[in-house]
């Protein structure tokens, strides 16, 4: 880890590291990426070309319980790397326009998301992140204390509810690493806040949607090819830019789930 250069790319958050290389790290590198993702939320590792699949298992899985996702088919060789695709002839981005974090309708909720760029277009499909710990930060204290008090519901949409596709957590959830709260709340998921009716709810819900993603608190991810990015999903939420019209684009993408105790 001595030979590594960390270089914060924004004053709200994420750092791009140089000399690491993914396929080779140890246990106690592993454990300097998980604080080095607790300072910065989003961490960009470039020349990443010979990641394999195991090995890109095995970085994810230092974070968390790798997640199957039952909807969303997987490559081949491993049911826990999803595809990422998007082809020319489609008009919506894979997962469509919205910000949001990555399966926030599980219990427990995603951790640790890392994607890996393997087909990208000759310009455009950069992915926006957003800092929900300063979006916390930067709300009144009153206004923090009530939020802190509200639990909301996440559902997987056009899915029935179930154990799988529906959970409900606090709108302002404490990170189980950091301890620092961030709001928890992202307009692909949630469906309401249990405590307040559904005009209320909604009010709230657009307010902190758009608090949460303004200028100050993004930073814009242009991706290269072997490129990995690694992203805490309870402090940011993320947007992937739909502005490549008539080209392909693939990364693939290992996810791992809050570890509970």
């Amino acid at each position: 880890m001595n030979d590594w250069t960390v270089t914060p790319l924004a004053a709200s958050l994420g750092a791009r590291i140089d000399g690491v290389r993914l396929a080779e790290t140890d246990d106690a590198e592993l454990g300097a990426l998980q604080d080095l993702l607790n300072e910065h939320h989003v961490l960009v590792v470039s020349g990443q070309d010979e990641l394999s699949v195991a090995d890109h298992l095995r970085v994810g899985e230092s974070f968390g319980d790798l997640y199957v996702h039952p909807f969303i088919d997987a490559i081949p060789e491993h049911p826990a790397i999803l595809q990422v695709i998007k082809e020319p002839d489609d008009t919506e981005t894979f997962g469509g326009e919205l910000w949001h974090c990555d399966l926030s309708f599980t219990s427990p909720p995603a951790a640790v998301s890392i994607l890996h760029a393997c087909e990208l277009p000759p310009i455009g499909g950069d992915t926006l992140f957003a800092n929900t710990a300063l979006a916390f930060d930067w709300l009144s204290p009153r206004l923090q204390a009530w939020v802190s008090e509200l639990t909301a519901t996440h559902v997987y949409p056009e899915r029935e509810e179930g154990p799988s596709t529906a959970a409900t957590h606090p709108v302002a959830r404490i990170h189980p690493r950091s301890g620092r709260r961030a709001l928890f709340v992202n307009p692909a998921f949630v469906t309401r806040i249990v405590e307040l009716e559904r005009e209320e709810s909604d009010t709230l819900l657009s307010f902190l949607y758009a608090h949460q993603t303004q200028p100050e608190f993004q930073i814009r991810i242009r991706w290269e090819i072997g490129q990995v990015v690694l992203w805490d999903n309870r402090t940011t939420v993320h947007y992937a830019m739909n502005d490549y019209p008539g080209h392909r684009r693939r990364l693939q993408r290992v996810t791992a789930l809050e570890r509970r105790g």
